[in-house]
């Protein structure tokens, strides 16, 4: 009886378990296909292929790409909103602050942010005074007992973070990096090249490091911004730092270009390690929406031990605007930031407070590529004692 019983159940269980199997092994073939094109594409040809030349400037990324991922975040987390019953909460209120919805939602504050940053810039919520209410829109198409109920999908992504949310605690890449270990670093640096490697180019272009012949990348990942820099300027001299687990992705990815003799990478915790002194500028990019302010603060004043008197810090962030809402990309990687590291995205005056408390003057900021902009802060001549 007892085997009979055994034999139906592994005859059901069987073919699930193949299933997943075979759904395991698919993606990881997918993947495998993926990293050898891209490796394939990593070469200083490609480049002379599109006949990209400094005076041309560089083409800003397609829009449909990245508002068809930051669609998908805004929809799960208005499906979420919807389960949540924050539209009727908004509703029976009028107007609540920061305070009753964080309350309400029992988010921490980072998600709060994140989460009312992401509504706004979709229209679903708009400012009042010092409070947020329902837009018109939303009342319209997103209340449960509207006739024009928009149906949405499910929010199945959003729900496997909602402890996350509640108990503001970022695990996995945060816990690897207090250990000194990269996440994932050939799928980080895919990911990271698609969108530094251009900024790199545009750096360039738009002469912002004129005249600046040795420059430090904190955190240069894949080495992207580096090698943008390098092919367009022989005579600059650039060293990258990053996690030990991450520069021996980066130096495969110099190699690809050519650039061993130009670009030197030094493994280390950017927190801890001992950065080179005696710099013309200091790049970040895509690295303060990672961290919380402080620690922001915190690699602003190492960038300041490492310039030269007159040194520049380079900040590249896509940043919020400041008086109305969005873009929706960005807010959409404030939202995600906040989910896998402990940072946002930020506005430009965020931005510049946290670069000043650094003792960085004269600071502007100026669009770059697409989203992006760079903050530029100088490090004074001379210094108050």
């Amino acid at each position: 009886m007892l085997s009979s019983v055994f034999s139906h159940l592994l005859a059901a269980v069987f073919p699930v378990l193949l299933f997943f199997l075979y759904m395991h092994f698919s993606r990881r073939r997918r993947f495998a296909r993926r990293r050898r094109a891209f490796w394939q594409r990593q070469k200083a040809e490609g480049v002379k292929y599109l006949q990209f030349a400094p005076q041309n400037g560089v083409a800003a990324p397609l829009n449909f790409l990245g508002e068809l991922e930051s669609a998908r975040t805004a929809l799960q987390t208005v499906s979420l909103a919807i389960d949540l019953n924050l539209f009727e909460f908004l509703e029976e209120k009028r107007t609540a602050t920061v305070e009753a919805i964080g309350k309400y939602l029992n988010f921490s504050p980072r998600h709060v942010y994140a989460t009312l940053e992401l509504l706004l810039a979709a229209d679903v919520l708009c400012r009042e005074g010092e409070g947020y209410r329902l837009s018109e829109r939303a009342r319209m198409y997103l209340l449960k007992e509207s006739p024009f109920l928009e149906p949405l999908p499910p929010a199945t992504q959003a729900r496997r973070y909602l402890r996350i949310m509640r108990n503001g605690i970022v695990k996995g890449a945060v816990d690897k990096w207090s250990r000194g270990q990269a996440t994932a670093p050939v799928k980080w640096a895919m990911r990271q090249h698609t969108y530094s490697m251009p900024l790199g180019f545009a750096l360039s272009h738009g002469g912002l490091l004129k005249e600046r012949h040795d420059v430090l990348d904190v955190a240069g990942g894949s080495g992207a911004v580096c090698i943008g820099l390098a092919l367009q300027n022989p005579d600059m001299k650039l060293q990258l730092l990053d996690l030990p687990g991450m520069t021996k992705i980066t130096k495969r990815m110099v190699a690809r270009y050519g650039l061993e003799g130009r670009i030197q990478c030094l493994g280390m915790d950017m927190f801890n390690g001992e950065w080179p002194g005696e710099k013309d500028a200091v790049l970040f990019t895509n690295i303060f929406h990672d961290w919380e302010d402080e620690r922001c603060v915190e690699l602003a004043k190492k960038a300041w031990q490492a310039l030269k008197p007159g040194g520049l810090i380079l900040v590249q962030e896509a940043l919020l605007n400041e008086e109305k809402p969005g873009p929706l990309w960005t807010a959409h990687w404030s939202m995600v930031m906040s989910l896998m590291m402990k940072g946002r995205q930020f506005r430009g005056s965020e931005l510049k407070m946290l670069v000043q408390q650094a003792g960085f003057t004269d600071i502007r900021i100026q669009p770059l590529l697409g989203y992006y902009s760079t903050l530029v802060g100088v490090k004074p001549l001379q210094t108050a004692p």
